[in-house]
């Protein structure tokens, strides 16, 4: 089962853009709890609170045990907003969530061992989907899916339908590709170019056939000058 991370947040009823700058500037940051059942909650949580608690772990399937208003809720980490130049986080969407009820989420998938493509060939893996969608109950969000690449060969490849994820259902493409190995890239050689009359039928490069006409001129003019 994925990891339960404690954490506390405190309920706002300041909305806008200007009282967002101003819980930032005292690193706070500023959410929003919704989810079937209950009206959405405007919440504030401690920056530093946040990002000690995330660090190391996978969001896509945290399960967090938010305390908020002498309430605790069981929610997933659905949207952290970020600023794309300083990284600071802008705005963390929470998504309230039942023991009861199977819920979708993301989990990270781990590739274990090295194919044989690459370690005797020098194939090269692809990795293109890190992560598998699925639907399951709370208590049952694997902390990560393994995949045995120890056998892909050159050419082959892993898809979603290919993984033994027991019984949880699958909400991803089941054709989608999870792992690869393909050929190892070679380098064309650049082609000679090609000499033409009789330089290239005795083999000699342009210089040399130069060097060899300019030879045979000046005998000649020897033999003229010996007749």
């Amino acid at each position: 089962m994925a990891s339960t991370i404690t954490l506390t947040g405190t309920p706002r009823t300041q909305k806008g853009k200007g009282a967002a700058r101003k819980m930032r500037a005292e690193n706070r940051i500023p959410g929003v709890v919704y989810g079937p059942g209950a009206d959405p909650i405007l919440i504030e949580i401690s920056e530093r609170e946040f990002v000690r608690t995330v660090t190391g772990h996978s969001v896509s399937n945290m399960i967090l045990d938010l305390s908020v208003g002498g309430e605790t809720i069981k929610a997933l980490i659905r949207e952290i907003q970020s600023d794309p130049l300083t990284q600071q986080i802008l705005h963390v969407d929470l998504h309230r969530i039942s023991m009861t009820e199977k819920i979708e989420v993301e989990v990270p998938l781990e590739l274990l061992g090295v194919p044989i493509g690459v370690k005797d060939f020098g194939g090269v893996l692809a990795h293109p989907n890190r992560t598998l969608t699925v639907l399951c109950l709370a208590v049952d969000v694997p902390v990560n899916i393994e995949v045995d690449i120890t056998a892909l060969n050159i050419g082959d490849s892993i898809h979603v339908n290919d993984l033994d994820v027991g019984d949880l259902e699958i909400v991803s493409d089941p054709e989608m590709v999870v792992a690869s190995v393909s050929a190892p890239r070679v380098e064309e050689e650049p082609v000679a170019e090609v000499v033409e009359g009789e330089a290239a039928a005795a083999g000699e490069t342009p210089e040399g056939a130069e060097a060899r006409e300019k030879e045979e001129e000046k005998g000649k003019g020897k033999g003229k000058e010996g007749e």
